[in-house]
């Protein structure tokens, strides 16, 4: 029997490939160990030196770009978007059920039904990583749980989504496509089986620039069956961008009772604005907060102490003057 040992660097939750390799060594002795490193600059982040001398194979799985940095070991074999674009799994072990015994405490399935994508939008690594769209799995494939996240990229996109919806309607699972759908790509008669879907929390979109604003005005008029707040929108922000069209993005979708979630591209934290982006993601990340309160009546809220004015004015000063221009 060998001794296996999987690192999970940095998932926020259960690692598929991770899974799957323990599945793949089901009938050896396997050992998670999860190092919890944050994506946020901004955090702490804690070197960890791992003894691997009592294994026989150490799989390192990394999300995110630099927190490969804060490990080291002897012969660690690495993968993930946040080692490189090009390693993956073997297809024997791809192929295979995720184990989740391994995340104890789970109660959700994850999956991919499709993999790739037919944009090319300039943030995202999925076209390189994952190439163009195609069906991977089956819904069957992916479902152990009563609930369940898919974390396809583009699903809209396969030309039979249409038939996975209604697979979905049929069956009656709750879900949610974690990584948003395409709002681009709604019509009447997706639109339709969206909302007969048993779904979980909010319906994610994205709108991560201003010259989408037309079409997404168009498109959310065909999802007439929506409930105030009931639709999300990532909303990619870089320093290069106008402060103002990030703010005016944001402020479109709190006029039409959407939810926005800031999504900053790690250039933000080492920007001289890195202070203020806090302060908006802090607001508009929080949807109780965001519904119920405007920026001004936020941050007043958020600071206390002796330098509360001085930290209030210098958000409201980049605020106001976006609004101005």
């Amino acid at each position: 029997m060998k001794n296996i040992c999987l690192i999970d660097a940095d998932s926020t939750i259960p690692n598929l490939a991770l899974m799957k390799l323990a599945e793949y060594y089901k009938n050896d002795s396997v050992e998670l160990i999860k190092l919890h490193i944050p994506y946020y600059p901004n955090r702490k982040k804690i070197k960890h030196e791992i003894d691997t001398s009592d294994y026989d194979k150490v799989y390192c799985s990394v999300i995110f770009e630099g927190n490969i940095d804060y490990i080291t070991g002897d012969e660690i074999i690495y993968g993930g978007t946040g080692f490189d674009l090009k390693t993956c799994l073997p297809d024997e072990i791809e192929k295979l059920t995720p184990d989740y015994s391994i995340y104890p405490e789970n109660d959700i399935s994850y999956g991919f039904i499709s993999r790739g994508c037919i944009r090319n939008c300039s943030f995202c690594k999925v076209p390189k990583k994952e190439g163009k769209i195609r069906q991977v799995s089956t819904i069957d494939d992916i479902v152990r749980h009563k609930k369940v996240k898919f974390m396809d990229n583009n699903f809209l996109a396969l030309p039979n989504h249409l038939e996975l919806l209604q697979e979905l309607v049929d069956k009656n699972i709750k879900h949610q496509f974690n990584q948003g759908l395409d709002i681009r790509l709604v019509t009447e008669e997706n639109s339709e089986l969206l909302s007969k879907l048993n779904y979980k929390r909010e319906y994610i979109f994205a709108f991560d620039d201003v010259k989408y604003e037309k079409i997404i005005e168009k498109k959310i008029e065909l999802l007439n069956w929506r409930k105030p707040w009931q639709l999300k929108f990532f909303v990619y922000v870089h320093p290069d961008m106008p402060i103002q069209d990030t703010i005016y993005r944001i402020k479109w979708l709190k006029n039409r009772e959407c939810v926005p979630y800031l999504m900053r591209d790690i250039k933000c934290f080492y920007s001289e604005r890195n202070k203020f982006y806090i302060d908006l993601a802090a607001w508009c990340n929080q949807p109780r907060i965001f519904k119920n309160f405007e920026f001004d009546e936020f941050l007043e809220r958020r600071y206390l102490g002796k330098n509360r004015k001085k930290r209030i004015n210098y958000s409201l000063e980049i605020y106001g003057r976006a609004n101005e221009n």
